[in-house]
């Protein structure tokens, strides 16, 4: 066995010859546990026999378990997001989904080889399929609201996220948002053509009856500037007669939360009086009552 065995002392590089590791292949099976044996045939080293560790050490790529436990932490948040996140392939291959993204993209069970369009077929030449193709291409992070391939009439929020090899997309149900920009939208176009109607005037108080808003209409009535009305007391433009009754009008409104109607007279700068016909609304915001919003006429 010493003819055999042969240490090369300072590199403590052990050999053993191949008739050796026939007949002793559990010593050396052992012994390469904690140290590579290097086999030869006929005087040359022609293998090396290692243990499992020290042989996926060398055959680690850099990058591989980052990227692994990127991916672990990743579908690990997702599961806890309101978001729909999916995780594929650089061949478009679903790897993950999180719970909400089977639930809104109706994805059928997940298994190996089931590509975004299999899952989704009416993505197939969609925005939505141009947007994550332009970032497996370019690897640049994308952001956009989409009309939905899922539902008719619905909007989503897609973002498209190149995470090393692979690709995250993650959608959001934006419908309600966007029908709130549509209403506030057909609400600024009205107080716009309430402006331009100069029999009509439009403002806007605080909870306490100060203006918060006003148009350019109720400011040409009154004589001041828009901005010179912010803040004031509604009611103490209003003849000293009607003051109670209109403060009285505003507590109604805010406590019953229902709309009233009234007929006031204003008190212009350097003008006669001027009687108005008032309906009022109140506002109500996330965290309840923002005040009222009042449409004027000349009587």
């Amino acid at each position: 066995m010493e003819d055999d065995l042969k240490d090369q002392g300072s590199v403590g590089k052990t050999t053993v010859t191949s008739a050796e590791i026939v007949r002793s292949f559990g010593k050396w099976r052992d012994a390469s546990l904690t140290a590579p044996v290097f086999i030869t045939a006929h005087g040359r080293t022609t293998h090396v026999l290692t243990g499992l560790r020290l042989y996926q050490q060398l055959t680690h790529k850099p990058g591989d378990s980052n990227a692994l436990a990127t991916e672990e932490r990743l579908t690990g948040l997702a599961e806890w997001l309101k978001e729909s996140v999916i995780l594929c392939t650089p061949e478009e291959e679903i790897i993950y989904a999180n719970a909400r993204a089977r639930q809104y993209c109706r994805l059928p069970p997940l298994r190996k080889g089931l590509k975004l369009t299999d899952a989704m077929p009416d993505i197939e030449g969609s925005v939505m399929q141009v947007q994550y193709r332009r970032t497996l291409s370019t690897r640049e992070g994308l952001t956009a609201d989409l009309p939905s391939v899922f539902e008719q009439g619905c909007w989503t929020q897609l973002t498209t996220i190149p995470l090393g090899d692979r690709l995250v997309l993650m959608m959001r149900d934006i419908t309600e948002e966007v029908e709130r920009y549509r209403m506030a939208d057909m609400k600024q176009g009205m107080l716009d053509a309430i402006s331009f109607h100069h029999a009509v005037a439009y403002v806007r108080i605080s909870p306490r009856g100060l203006i918060e808003r006003s148009d350019a209409s109720f400011a040409e009535w009154i004589g001041l500037k828009p901005e010179k009305l912010l803040g004031r007391r509604l009611q103490d433009l209003a003849v000293r007669e009607d003051r109670i009754a209109l403060r009285n009008l505003f507590d109604l409104l805010f406590e019953e939360n229902t709309p009233q109607q009234a007929m006031v007279e204003l008190t212009p700068n350097n003008a006669e009086r001027l009687r108005v016909h008032l309906s009022m609304v109140p506002l109500h915001g996330a965290y309840g009552m923002q005040g009222a919003s009042i449409i004027m006429t000349r009587a």
